[in-house]
């Protein structure tokens, strides 16, 4: 059967493998053939019993090709879904399973925590442009107060995330200490809003620090570099507190 298989590889046409499944035409004759963990069965309409020469010949096309059939792209498949029904499907399996309960609901509030985290930031980047709007606005020996509650308020918000996403608001507290001393050097601004805010930010980055797991190194060049160069006091005593 073997040899008459071999005989038949250069007529076999329309080879198709989906799974452990291959279809091909052999000599004009359909197969059909199943590969199993214990070896094969095929379906063909030729008068043989058992796995004919026109199977065999499917599976050696099939061999020559070099490959398996292609899997299907998992996340491709799951993305194309109704959420509803992914949402349904992996509370199932996670009902069954209580570490993978758990992981699953952590990873669902962390990524939360980090989408609100960046909305915050957008936030803050819209009260720090109207800020500095308000500071370019002004003309030489005007006195400029300006109104630092939002951002006052916003800050204390972001403290509320350390715990939840602490990496993330150590970026977020860094962008506010240097946008705010880039408030104060316009130098008309009076009052002590936006030192208390450099204060304030300088808080939220230090419980940030200590809760998440930044890279010591930049941490400890960016302390270095805030104490050295910064005219506001940015990190003064940065090496002692972190």
């Amino acid at each position: 059967m073997f040899g008459q298989a071999k005989e038949r590889v250069d007529k076999v046409s329309g080879l198709r493998a989906d799974g452990p499944v291959i279809s091909a035409t052999v000599d004009g004759v359909p197969v059909s053939v199943r590969i199993l963990p214990d070896g094969i069965a095929g379906e063909c309409e030729c008068p043989a019993d058992g796995l004919c020469a026109h199977a065999a010949a499917a599976v050696l096309a099939w061999v020559r090709t070099g490959t398996d059939a292609d899997e299907p792209d998992l996340f491709e498949v799951l993305r194309m879904q109704d959420p509803d029904w992914l949402a349904t499907r992996l509370a199932e399996l996670a009902a069954a399973d209580p570490a993978l309960a758990g992981r699953l609901l952590a990873e669902a509030e962390d990524g939360q925590a980090l989408e609100d985290v960046a909305g915050l930031r957008a936030e803050l980047d819209e009260v720090l442009d109207e800020l500095e709007d308000e500071a370019s606005s002004l003309v030489r020996y005007d006195e400029w107060y300006p109104d630092g509650e939002a951002l006052d308020e916003l800050l204390d918000e972001a403290a509320e995330f350390v715990p939840d996403a602490p990496d993330a608001v150590r970026e977020l507290a860094d962008h506010v200490i240097t946008r705010t001393e880039r408030l104060l050097n316009y130098e008309n601004c009076y009052g002590e809003v936006i030192t208390e805010a450099l204060e304030k930010a300088q808080e939220v980055h230090l419980a940030a620090c200590e809760a998440g797991t930044p890279d010591p190194e930049p941490l400890a060049q960016r302390l270095a570099t805030g104490a050295l160069e910064s005219e506001w006091g940015v990190f003064r005593d940065g090496p002692a507190k972190y």
